[in-house]
């Protein structure tokens, strides 16, 4: 639960910031939850992280926000293909 926590703490403040030089640093914090999760586990833990992705969107205050959102996600989705 920890490292989920800490990944979401990356994940909302780089979505609040919606800069896009933050790409990096969330698809970093993606990736090391993913590491820290159980292989049988991680497609759910990436459902888990896309979910929390897509509730900060639907609350997005611009147009920006919603384009870093998105590009977050499309990584996550990337992952999940990867996994299959």
């Amino acid at each position: 639960m920890a490292i989920f926590d800490e990944c979401m703490s990356v994940l909302r403040t780089l979505l609040m910031e919606a800069d896009t030089n933050g790409v990096g640093a969330a698809e970093r914090a993606v990736n090391e939850y993913v590491a820290a999760t159980a292989p049988q586990d991680r497609k759910d833990a990436l459902l888990r992280v896309q979910q929390a992705v897509q509730a900060h969107k639907d609350g997005a205050p611009s147009d920006v926000h919603l384009s870093f959102a998105d590009t977050v996600n499309d990584y996550i989705e990337k992952l999940m293909r990867g996994l299959e």
